[in-house]
């Protein structure tokens, strides 16, 4: 548990991405170069944090490239397939599976082993890093759970208590949704639903608590059961009743974290990332709670994401000192700040700027109901285009939430 609450309390590109780095080597006047790919959500921050690389390594170019969240996966599985990875790019652990059979991915249990750093990331990081594998193919890099953010200055009005409960939660999708300008139609809602990719996080931590999860004790799927039926029937009905944006089917990130700062929502699910920028946007009008409980409690998602190194890489030794490097007090503490991320590293879990901030109290206050998803073959195709797919034909009305269930069960056991 201590090392868990550890873990929890964890982009403009400067240069462009060549390859494996050969090309940048000749381009970088005979210096070794190393190429980095990752996304964000705050631009530049990436490129602040890592500012002191040229200090600490002169003799190593550094060449950082932001890829926007939509197309990120899509490209890395794309640069796999014709052996022009970067040196190092970030990964979810799902991913792991699919870059492994690719051979596209470097084992790092040799240079973990061999650091003298290792005790500095907690034990159930470098747990997750092994995502399931023989061999440990990822280095630790961030970690963040959802929370429910609510609009104070809307539950007041409306007389209403943050949600602790999935009852209480439909209610206040309810009683939020409102038309304000009396034309007959609403334009405020209570939940900012993501119908596209991604919007299974929200799904799972609304669904999930009912009792149900994606395997059973033996590693079988799960998921195809009526009362997971019935708990997806609800979560649909936010949309179907009217409770969610119209445009909630194709939603992503990026649109439901502009209608809950716009005021067109009341509720948002997201995580630390979003933060600073809605604070920017709200000032104080702004809460965040633990998700709400089901009928087993409360199903936390979280968001663990990986250094990886290319197999392809003629820099695989400067590469792992980058990764080294960004786990360093200081890069470490700045791309927490700048990104929005928790930190792990100690003794940056020890900051008060970290421990004092609500939003980040908020990620390690129910720690016990973290839930990590599975990491199995079928995972990336599942949550990059199955799950959204079938998503939006349910909230469209074209199947129900039983088809919808037995498709992801069967997609995701990869029949």
């Amino acid at each position: 548990m201590v090392s868990l609450t550890l873990a929890m309390c964890m982009t403009v590109p400067f240069l462009t991405a060549c390859g494996s780095g050969k090309e940048s080597k000749e381009e970088g006047n005979g210096k070794d170069t190393i190429t980095v790919w990752y996304w964000e959500d705050n631009e530049g921050s990436y490129e602040e944090a890592y500012s002191t690389w040229s200090e600490k390594y002169p003799d190593v170019n550094l060449e950082l490239e932001s890829i926007p969240w939509n197309s990120y996966h899509d490209r890395l599985v794309a640069a796999a397939a014709s052996g022009d990875l970067p040196d190092v790019y970030k990964i979810q652990p799902t991913w792991t599976p699919e870059l492994v059979s690719m051979g596209a991915i470097e084992p790092l249990d040799e240079y973990i082993d061999a650091w003298e750093g290792r005790d500095t990331i907690p034990e159930s990081m470098w747990n997750s890093a092994k995502a399931d594998q023989d061999q440990t193919y990822s280095w630790p890099h961030s970690l963040v759970v959802l929370y429910l953010y609510c609009r104070k200055s809307y539950f007041e009005d409306a007389g209403l208590e943050y949600p602790k409960t999935m009852d209480e939660f439909y209610e206040a999708c309810e009683k939020l949704t409102k038309d304000t300008d009396g034309d007959g139609a609403a334009d405020t809602y209570g939940f900012s639903m993501r119908g596209a990719r991604g919007g299974h996080f929200m799904w799972a931590g609304l669904t999930m608590n009912a009792g149900v999860d994606f395997l059973d004790d033996g590693g079988k799927i799960a998921l195809n059961t009526d009362k997971m039926t019935e708990a997806n029937q609800k979560y649909l009905d936010i949309y179907k009743n009217g409770w969610a944006p119209k445009t909630a089917p194709t939603d992503g990130m990026t649109e439901i974290v502009q209608n809950f700062e716009s005021g067109v929502t009341a509720m948002l699910i997201h995580h630390l990332n979003s933060a600073q920028g809605i604070v920017d946007v709200l000032g104080d009008d702004v809460d965040v709670v633990p998700l709400p409980e089901g009928a087993s409690g409360r199903y936390l998602p979280s968001e663990p994401c990986f250094w990886a190194v290319s197999s392809k890489s003629e820099s695989k030794d400067a590469a792992v000192d980058f990764l080294k490097y960004s786990m360093e007090e200081e890069p470490h503490k700045a791309l927490c700040k700048n990104a929005g991320l928790v930190p792990f590293v100690s003794p940056v879990t020890d900051d008060p700027e970290f421990t004092e901030n609500k939003f980040c109290a908020a990620s390690m206050e129910y720690l016990d109901d973290v839930k990590t998803f599975p990491v199995c073959d079928t995972w990336g195709e599942w949550s990059e285009t199955v799950w959204p797919q079938t998503m939006q034909r349910a909230l469209l009305g074209e199947i129900t939430s039983g088809d919808m269930i037995e498709t992801l069960a069967d997609n995701l056991a990869g029949e």
